[in-house]
């Protein structure tokens, strides 16, 4: 009897070792990626008024190794936030996307839910989202821009890990 009650709690304590090592290497595998958001993330400032700023956040997708990411094209996650003193404003609108100077393939707005926003290393509710997907290209430089409101062309540039 007491042969078994020994045998369980050894059972136990490697199911709960194993648990404990698992749900670390989860944790670990998940901070790298945002490790690697972070690292392929550009935030820029887009300035409207002497009161109302347009926060913009460009997150590469690309560099990440996850199951939500393909590589068949480039994407780029764009985030759009308007801060503003002057009263309610419409949020500014971005168009014209071009990766390396070509016109993007497609740009999709995100839902709030989208698997895609765990990625970003700053998702919040408040802020738009939309997927900015390209051609597939070998060139070690992207640079993504695009226009605002106002024609101003804005652009942020990232470096491939090869």
């Amino acid at each position: 009897m007491q042969h078994r009650v020994y045998r369980f709690m050894g059972i136990a304590l490697i199911s709960f070792s194993m648990f404990g090592c698992a749900s670390k290497l989860v944790d670990a595998e998940n901070e790298k990626v945002l490790d690697y958001s972070m690292t392929n993330s550009k935030k820029l400032e887009i300035v409207n008024s002497a009161t109302s700023k347009t926060f913009v956040t460009v997150t590469y997708l690309n560099p990440l190794t996850h199951e939500d990411v393909s590589q068949e094209s480039e994407k780029f996650i764009v985030g759009t936030y308007l801060a503003t003193g002057d009263g309610p404003t419409l949020p500014m609108m971005l168009q014209n996307f071009k990766i390396n100077g070509q016109k993007a393939l497609s740009v999709t707005p995100l839902e709030q839910g989208n698997l895609l926003l765990k990625l970003v290393p700053s998702s919040n509710g408040w802020t738009k989202y939309v997927l900015v997907e390209a051609p597939k290209t070998e060139t070690i430089k992207m640079e993504i821009s695009f226009e605002n409101d106002r024609s101003q062309r804005v652009s942020a540039t990232f470096q491939k890990d090869f």
